[in-house]
This record gives C-alpha cells, sequence and structure tokens, in this order.
C-alpha cells in the first residue's frame, strides 16, 4: 500500500516513531539476509523469513493508515 508523504512525516514524529524505525531496521535486515545468505538458509529459514517481512509490512501499514486522514500539526512544513 502507498502512503502519503504527510501520513509518514506524521506517523515518524509520533509516539509510534520509535516502533517504525524498529520495523525498517528488522526488515532490512531480513531483506539483505535472503539476497546475501539465500544459499545458506533452509527454505524453512527462507520461508520464516518472507512470513516475518509480510507480518512486519502489515504492522507499518496499520500504522500509517492511521495518519493517512489526520489533520496536520501547525508545526508540519508546508
Amino acid at each position: 500500500m502507498n502512503h502519503s508523504k504527510r501520513a509518514i512525516w506524521l506517523a515518524v514524529n509520533s509516539e509510534h516513531g520509535d516502533r517504525l524505525v524498529q520495523i525498517t531496521q528488522e526488515h532490512t535486515r531480513l531483506a539483505r539476509s535472503l539476497i546475501v545468505d539465500r544459499d545458506q538458509l533452509s527454505d524453512e529459514e527462507v520461508r520464516i523469513y518472507k512470513d516475518r517481512i509480510e507480518q512486519l509490512r502489515l504492522d507499518r501499514d496499520n500504522i500509517l493508515q492511521q495518519f493517512e486522514n489526520e489533520e496536520a500539526p501547525l508545526s508540519e512544513p508546508l
């Protein structure tokens, strides 16, 4: 799902910002392992990594969706 830059900005600067950073870091680590270490991973590990990435994407989208229709604070840049 695509989210507006505004929704992302609001979410990152909210109480959910730290969680979004955690999601990004874990997703990046798993995706890198799937690319770099693919030949060292079992089929089961690959499935587990892919399932976890999908769960992280859902978590991220659920957070960002909360900010899609939210009013911008006065301090938001134009």
